[in-house]
């Protein structure tokens, strides 16, 4: 790469975006942004000391964008965890290794960058005070943007309504459990160490003004989902909101008993409650929204609010399937994320966005299925816009960074391909990130032939593997998670059969 002429990548697709791909065209690089866009003779003609990088069975796109992530370090799975409904996968989850915060970040983002992520939202837990949430952050930006990432950290806490959904009923869930298994669970949910709400709203409001010249990173309000986080603190966060327009990231109607359970009594529901409080803006991003109903919906699109869809965590957590179409027919904007549970947990955004189009069709014409230039822009630039970044990531328009994936295309090609087929069409249907030959972030190679330049990766697997082996282990046994989940059905059970009336 030189650093004076530039560099010129030519490929037999370059695809700019979503809706805009170019035959036999070539990308100009300099400074670590893309400075031209046209054919090869072109390009060369107009930098001649450009270093040129031309491979005619290539396919040039950007980087994408995972606009939900959680850093869970080696995969839950992996860790005998496994898929179950929302509610007590919760309680298995919370067992997972407790692995130092910045290693799981640097394993996660070294996964995330091979597999051609260029931009992810991470939404971590705040912690226990908040000088150990300041350094969890400072060390996530530090480590995605040292590997070319950009990023927004946003951090939340579950300060309310730790065991089950409806509000102030976790010890009436915990005296249903015998006494070992409620002392564990009060310990691990309830009883556990957290920052305090408004030093968590000072620390974020702070640290998103130190990053506001950023143009890779930023600190946003994470709160977890409405109900876990409790209307004062939702009120504290929209009034530092409305002064700096810090954005705001949560979970919001992710499964069917958080959608029945968590809607009672005073509490009318989350986008209700995100209304009352002030939050419901353009810079909030909806996680999941599984379960909202077109009033909501209608609500998220007139604020022109973000939602982010999940599909490969809301088939193994047993949420269901968002309604994608309606949101895509009401003009919200969608982005794609993978939550840090893909199907396979490779974190692979081309399977992601199969699954997304495969998932999201309909068969009412007044809701047309998503396409797939529909899934592409959720993974580019959708999760670009709903990060406030779209400026300058997720394309490959002319003046924004140069983050983007060099894909082969020997093996998508096959014995034959036919000469006119859509390239996000092929590469949406059948490309894997396998087939990744190359990413660049800002210009500057950061993943070669599946090799990252930026990183050692076996000094992070080594971590990960001591980690893993000296983390305690904090896991429910076999027995105790089956009496976990019996007692959480039947608790369920009985809380909707009572309050049926009030849903």
């Amino acid at each position: 790469m030189t650093d004076d002429g530039g560099d010129i990548f030519s490929a037999r697709w370059i695809i700019e975006d979503a809706f805009h791909s170019h035959n036999d065209f070539a990308l100009y690089v300099l400074d670590g942004r893309i400075g031209g866009l046209a054919p090869l003779a072109v390009l060369k003609s107009r930098y001649p000391s450009a270093r040129v990088h031309s491979d005619t069975n290539t396919a040039i796109l950007p980087g994408f964008v995972n606009a939900h992530h959680h850093c869970y370090g080696v995969n839950l799975i992996n860790q005998g965890i496994r898929d179950d409904l929302l509610e007590p996968w919760i309680f298995a989850s919370a067992g997972a290794a407790d692995v130092a915060p910045r290693l799981a970040t640097e394993y996660a983002a070294m996964r995330l960058l091979k597999n051609g992520v260029t931009a992810v939202v991470d939404a971590c837990t705040a912690g226990q005070t908040a000088a150990i949430a300041e350094a969890k952050i400072r060390d996530k930006i530090a480590v995605y943007n040292g590997l070319g990432l950009s990023c927004a950290i946003a951090p939340g806490e579950r300060w309310h309504n730790q065991l089950v959904h409806p509000y102030g009923q976790s010890q009436s869930f915990l005296t249903t459990l015998p006494e070992v298994l409620r002392c564990k669970l009060q310990r691990q949910h309830v009883a556990r160490a957290r920052i305090e709400p408004q030093s968590f709203v000072r620390l974020l409001s702070r640290m998103h003004g130190e990053y506001a010249a950023s143009e890779c990173a930023d600190v946003w309000f994470g709160p977890t989902a409405p109900h876990w986080s409790g209307r004062e603190t939702l009120r504290n966060i929209a009034r530092e909101v409305r002064e700096s327009g810090q954005r705001i990231h949560t979970h919001a109607e992710e499964s069917r008993l958080q959608h029945l359970s968590a809607t009672a009594w005073s509490f009318q529901g989350a986008i209700a409650e995100l209304g009352k409080v002030g939050l419901l803006t353009d810079g909030l991003s909806l996680v999941h929204m599984v379960w909202a109903d077109e009033k909501d919906l209608a609500r998220v699109a007139e604020v022109r609010a973000h939602i982010v869809c999940n599909p490969s965590s809301n088939l193994r957590l047993r949420s269901g399937i968002a309604p994608a179409p309606l949101m895509k027919r009401m003009g919200i904007n969608l982005a794609l994320g993978m939550d840090g549970t893909s199907l396979a947990g490779d974190d692979d955004m081309f399977a992601e966005m199969r699954l997304a189009q495969s998932l999201y069709w309909s068969s009412d014409r007044a809701n047309p299925s998503l396409t797939a230039k529909d899934v592409f822009d959720m993974a580019t630039m959708g999760g670009a816009r709903l990060m406030g970044m779209d400026h300058s990531i997720g394309s490959l328009s002319v003046g924004k960074r140069a983050d983007f994936v060099i894909l082969r295309l020997d093996r998508l090609e096959g014995p034959w391909l036919d000469p006119g087929i859509d390239p996000v069409e092929l590469l949406v249907s059948s490309a894997k990130s396998t087939d990744i030959q190359s990413v660049f972030t800002g210009g500057q190679l950061a993943v070669s032939h599946g090799e990252t330049k930026k990183c050692d990766e076996k000094i992070i697997l080594q971590n990960i593997t001591d980690g893993m082996q000296r983390a305690a282990d904090q896991r429910l046994s076999a027995s105790e998670y089956a009496a976990v989940k019996s007692a959480l059905q039947r608790w369920y059970d009985d809380w909707l059969t009572n309050n049926a009336q009030q849903l």
